[in-house]
């Protein structure tokens, strides 16, 4: 399952998911990001380094560089369609001032849509009823990050048996 995490979902997993009741799980995850079957937006990560709660989670963003992608030439055309489609300017709007999107949305949503890829999100996401909007505009699929989990422990089962 091809994925892609905004920093809600990666603080979320790494901040307060449950690594020693669930260790299988943790280890899915962590094998994903190292063979890239999960990665994440450079910006998604200064947003982790700026508000990360636990000196780890710097530690760990420290050692998985990796993940954290530039965008390509096609996921930069794509941006330029989308921001001359004004697909972004719901988010300009000067009423909501404490509702911007965050910066490395944009480019999350491209590099989704291009690699063919899961939109991770974390739930209490202000702004994510706009999110949505724009993903089914768009044809990006998009999952909370628990209901991702939940998918992902059903697929780790299967290969158990």
């Amino acid at each position: 399952m091809l994925s892609i995490f905004d920093n809600n979902s990666l603080q979320y997993m790494l901040e307060q998911f449950p690594r020693t009741i669930i260790p299988e799980l943790w280890r899915v995850f962590e094998n994903g990001c190292k063979d890239g079957t999960i990665i994440s937006e450079r910006e998604t990560r200064k947003k982790l380094e700026n508000e990360a709660l636990d000196i780890k989670t710097l530690e760990w963003c420290k050692d998985n560089t990796p993940l954290f992608k530039a965008i390509n030439e096609k996921e930069s055309s794509l941006l330029g369609e989308l921001m001359e489609n004004n697909v972004f300017d719901v988010f300009n709007n000067p009423n909501l001032f404490e509702r911007r999107l965050p910066e490395g949305i944009p480019f999350i949503l491209c590099m989704a849509k291009i690699q063919n890829r899961i939109y991770v999100f974390r739930k209490n996401t202000d702004v994510l009823a706009s999110i949505k909007k724009i993903c089914d505009n768009n044809k990006i699929e998009y999952i909370e990050v628990e209901e991702y989990l939940l998918k992902l422990k059903k697929r780790t089962k299967k290969n158990e048996v």
